[in-house]
């Protein structure tokens, strides 16, 4: 079993960080890749285990975390390169070769365990604001991952066998699944101007530092975005959740996000179901609990799945009514 220091060990060797000095610490918040704290002579780093195997998106990301921090303004992790001038390593786990990152470590609190406030939501809306002014071009909405229905069928299949109390659910969801997925492929069709950002803007990707400021996380799926949608959600995620969202909290997170040049307007309503098109962390969850892995934690994604499965048509009609709102501040 290749266990946390064998991969701390591999990192600080491709990432030259020195002798590591201590027990590489699991992060708890990590939720769909691992991370460890890792402590060598040379300083303390976030190491991340990703799951994607895909040079081609995790460059982009990395191109878009680049033009971000080069702006000196949005308060972010240093990316620490590997020996070959690049922004990835491979390692060897108990999975195979996996691709891992590396970032000088931040200290704070992850704002998924800080209280939504007027100070996050205007820093973290600031941040959006200034990644948003840079006009990084990422072609037109044809660019868009189409919703992938033969995996959703696939889920539904299995959790009818299953005995679990919710499994039931998710076939009840595929109607609702497959509108989603025209209207999406619709949007593919439209060919709209999409800008290149962080892609998944909220609380658990984001860190209040000692100074007040909020250090910008994650930015390894950053990629194309159509960035009217990606105000509306993040306002809203900051602002407690698009269920139960203060509106206070989101003028606040919008005033700072046009303040600093973002220009995300008008917000069209109709193209929030993007949003709802991103079934791939609720599918994670359902393949998780139906099908458990060692070592996965098995409790959070039968609570996670749940969770996702009742909220999900829910969802659909709060960011359309945010999204209402937003354009009327």
């Amino acid at each position: 079993m290749i266990g946390s220091e064998a991969i701390a060990e591999q990192a600080a060797e491709v990432f030259r960080l020195g002798p590591v000095v201590a027990r590489p610490a699991a992060v708890g918040e990590a939720w769909s890749n691992q991370v460890f704290r890792v402590l060598t002579r040379s300083g303390r780093y976030a190491v991340k285990v990703l799951t994607t195997t895909s040079r081609e998106a995790l460059s982009t990301g990395a191109a878009v975390e680049s033009a971000a921090a080069a702006t000196g303004t949005i308060p972010m992790p240093t990316p620490v390169a590997a020996a070959d001038g690049t922004w990835f390593a491979e390692i060897e786990t108990d999975h195979g070769p996996r691709l891992v990152r590396c970032h000088r470590w931040v200290d704070g609190t992850p704002c998924s365990a800080a209280p939504p406030s007027p100070a996050i939501a205007r820093e973290v809306g600031r941040s959006l604001g200034i990644l948003h002014a840079l006009r990084l071009d990422g072609g037109d909405s044809s660019r868009l991952p189409p919703v992938d229905l033969d995996r959703w069928h696939r889920a539904a299949a299995d959790a009818s066998r299953s005995d679990l109390s919710w499994a039931h659910q998710v076939s009840s969801l595929t109607p609702l699944v497959e509108e989603v997925a025209d209207q999406v492929e619709r949007l593919r069709q439209a060919r709209l101007p999409l800008r290149l950002s962080h892609n998944d803007l909220d609380p658990k990707n984001a860190v209040v530092l000692p100074d007040g400021r909020v250090a910008i996380t994650d930015w390894d799926y950053a990629g194309p975005v159509l960035p009217d949608v990606e105000l509306v959600v993040a306002a809203t995620s900051f602002a407690g959740g698009d269920g139960c969202a203060d509106v206070d909290l989101v003028r606040h997170f919008v005033t700072a996000y046009r303040d600093a040049g973002g220009d995300a307007t008008p917000v069209d309503p109709d193209r929030t179901v993007v949003e709802a098109g991103k079934i791939d962390w609720m599918l994670r969850n359902i393949e998780g609990a139906l099908h458990p892995v060692p070592g996965d934690d098995a409790p959070f994604r039968h609570q996670t799945a749940q969770e996702l499965i009742a909220s999900f048509a829910d969802s659909i009609v709060w960011l359309r009514t945010w999204a209402t709102t937003i354009r009327d501040l």
